[in-house]
């Protein structure tokens, strides 16, 4: 069997000295976990005073979010799995910038390779970018347009 290794890495969007908490809570409610090692996540608070407090996150685990289930004594007894999207949907209203979020990793040096990257706006939209392991040939007319044509700017 083989194990996934990846890597998973953010810019460090600045967040609103006021929501720390409200991100702080939203974080909590999720796990950031792999195989071997888990993401770290979390706002940090500059000690400049001119300086905003921003969001981190990296890890050597691919980005993908779950939901801790507790028994009722507290114990977390499953996951709930593809949580992704709901963090980032949560996430997305505190930040003042967006958040870019990206994921590369293997199985032993094996195709597919795994890329991906999830991008938060501040207004909500969510984007999401991967390889394409199954691309479309293109048509004849279209790659000798794309490769041999000059173009109309270069004539």
């Amino acid at each position: 069997m083989t194990t996934l290794q990846a890597t998973t890495a953010s810019n460090h969007p600045t967040v609103d000295p006021d929501v720390v908490e409200a991100i702080e809570a939203i974080i909590d409610d999720y796990d950031f976990y792999g195989s071997f090692h888990s993401l770290t996540i979390g706002v940090v608070e500059p000690d400049q005073e001119d300086a905003d407090p921003y969001l981190e996150l990296y890890g050597y685990v691919a980005f993908e979010v779950t939901k801790p289930i507790f028994d009722e004594d507290g114990s977390v007894v499953d996951r709930t799995e593809y949580c992704t999207e709901e963090f980032l949907e949560r996430l997305a209203p505190h930040l003042e910038e967006q958040l870019v979020v990206e994921t590369v990793g293997f199985e032993k040096c094996r195709f597919p390779l795994l890329a991906g990257q999830w991008v938060a706006w501040p207004d909500g939209t969510l984007t999401y970018n991967s390889f394409d392991h199954a691309p479309e040939n293109p048509s004849e007319e279209s790659a000798t347009e794309t490769l041999d044509a000059p173009s109309e700017s270069s004539a």
